[in-house]
């Protein structure tokens, strides 16, 4: 009765208002005494979140299993191994492989209509509607292991501080309409000038000069852009058991990412200068990248950085056709200095060396199909 006992809450993700009750609902427990654990608590395990989640269950005295349609609907899904479907599984192996534990699994739910989205192999067991104050004092005495008709007064448990919520700070330079219109296709190398420049080549040559124009009028006041953008390769070698590596598409490794996002440190600084300290903040953003093959010695993109040092900068300069039909050969390509965007840094970084931080680690992700 005297002690804090341990409970790790299984839930899916299926929107922000669903989130916020099932945090308010860990942060009544754990004023009450309760050590319950969400992953909201968490920022980012060391250890990865699949084991993170499997340590939660195989720790926790209870497994309380908030359930609903999205967590039914994950919970038999056929694609394995993300979030709630990773954690599900491995609920339901431990109840598949040992019946008389049942008593660790508890399943509850917020809305009566719920109840219908209990797991198979709960149903013939005792559980929860926390909508209805009684049965949530039932569970809490159960998590203290009390008989409910022998119910003591409530002890002196110390109520945990709340844990606050992160202020969310959105920062990129993509917009993802105007991207997903443009239709990015490649890179494209160019010598002269004072400066090398990089070229996005975009099958919609108008949507892609939009997003110039538009990046150009944002950063009008500096000298570069650096400050908004974060231009980053990624070369090999990748992790040796990258998916990248077994890719027909990938050149089975052959080649780089050019990743094009916002530079987090400066999106950071953005933050804290507008009031959100760091332990405060959750920063959001989006970024694309391309995969660009490295056929037959190609050496295009080391001659690039040569000439990238040398000068001290470099442009990123929008490419399209004159005429689609017409193919893609020099003649036809169009380019238009005038919405240039000069920057100063581009960070160079093996896929095996990526730090799990870092927003490029994207590209290591194998698409989903």
């Amino acid at each position: 009765m005297d002690k804090n006992p341990k409970v790790f809450i299984s839930y899916a993700h299926k929107n922000q208002k669903y989130e916020d009750k099932v945090l308010e609902f860990a942060n009544k427990l754990r004023s009450e005494g309760i050590d319950a654990m969400i992953d909201q608590y968490e920022e980012a395990p060391p250890e990865g979140w699949p084991r993170w989640m499997e340590r939660q269950i195989i720790e926790a005295e209870f497994v309380l299993i908030l359930c609903e349609e999205t967590y039914n609907q994950k919970l038999y899904s056929d694609n394995k191994g993300k979030g709630v479907v990773w954690e599900a599984n491995i609920v339901y192996q431990m109840l598949y492989d040992s019946t008389a534990e049942t008593n660790k699994f508890i399943a509850a739910f917020f809305a009566e209509e719920d109840q219908q989205y209990i797991p198979t192999p709960l149903k013939p067991y005792t559980f929860y509607n926390l909508s209805d104050e009684k049965q949530y004092e039932r569970l809490y005495w159960r998590f203290r292991g009390v008989n409910n008709s022998k119910k003591p007064p409530l002890g002196d448990l110390k109520p945990l501080p709340v844990k606050k919520r992160k202020t969310m700070f959105f920062s990129s330079p993509i917009n993802l309409e105007k991207w997903n219109a443009a239709k990015w296709r490649g890179t494209v190398y160019l010598w002269g000038g004072d400066a090398p420049a990089i070229g996005l080549f975009f099958e919609n040559y108008l949507k892609g000069r939009e997003i110039f124009c538009e990046w150009k009028n944002l950063y009008k006041d500096l000298k570069f852009a650096d400050s908004f953008l974060k231009i980053d390769y990624i070369v090999p070698p990748f992790p040796k058991t990258s998916w990248i590596y077994k890719s027909y598409d990938k050149n089975y490794g052959k080649g780089y990412f050019l990743h094009i996002g916002a530079n987090i440190e400066a999106s950071i600084g953005r933050a804290s200068d507008s009031g959100i300290q760091l332990p405060e903040l959750l920063l959001t953003t989006v970024s694309r990248y391309q995969w660009m093959d490295e056929n037959h010695g190609s050496g295009n993109r080391d001659q690039f950085l040569d000439m990238y040092k040398k000068a001290g900068k470099y442009y990123l300069v929008p490419v399209g056709l004159k005429v689609p039909s017409a193919g893609t050969v020099i003649e036809n390509m169009q380019f238009d200095f005038e919405c240039a965007i000069p920057m100063k840094e581009i960070t160079v970084t093996a896929g095996s060396a990526i730090e799990e931080e870092n927003p490029c680690k994207a590209v290591l992700m194998k698409p989903e199909e």
